[in-house]
């Protein structure tokens, strides 16, 4: 009967470490290889256009979006200084842009940029694609991200409050959008 007793009981102590052990595991491995997340949906997610949204023909569809706190408590510059970084393509960051739920972009950064005023510029492109099509200006004030999906004729538009760190997306389709004339 002891025999068994202790058995089992240096059993269950193997189940727990087993039990233990891969769930922190996983969540270290998942920490090590993910990206920055710069933008993120809201809880609510996509507005409703029964909540008196107005949609413009080309507007496929609207959402509200949080900006990363990291990124809004970066050390202020020092006045009268520009500092601007290019990345080299073998340490490049990488960020996660999600529009959506089901939307959401690898950016690689190429610039970023901090003006006197507190401003920040980040400048990249959409990771494997060659063309800059990411802008994210964060302000004082407010933040105006622009992405530009050549691929799929998409574009993203978010504006937002800098303070509470929330905006709203729109997700654009430049095949309906009508011709601008300069």
């Amino acid at each position: 009967m002891r025999r068994a007793v202790s058995c089992f009981s240096s059993h269950y102590g193997l189940l727990i470490l087993i039990a233990l052990f891969f769930p922190i595991f996983g969540q270290v491995s998942s920490a090590l290889s993910a990206e920055r997340l710069l933008l993120r949906p809201a809880e609510e997610g996509a507005l409703r256009s029964e909540a008196n949204v107005a949609y413009k023909p080309y507007e496929t569809r609207k959402g509200r979006v949080i900006l990363a706190a990291d990124i809004l408590s970066q050390p202020p510059v020092v006045a009268d200084r520009q500092a601007k970084m290019a990345a080299s393509t073998e340490n490049a960051e990488t960020v996660s842009l999600s529009f959506f739920a089901d939307v959401t972009y690898q950016v690689t950064v190429d610039s970023v940029t901090h003006l006197s005023d507190g401003t920040m510029i980040i400048n990249g492109r959409i990771t494997d694609d060659q063309i800059e099509t990411v802008v994210v200006t964060i302000g004082p004030d407010g933040f105006l991200i622009t992405l530009q999906d050549m691929l799929q004729a998409l574009l993203y538009r978010v504006t937002g409050n800098t303070v509470s760190a929330e905006g709203e997306v729109t997700q654009i389709d430049l095949t309906k959008m009508p011709p601008i004339i300069r």
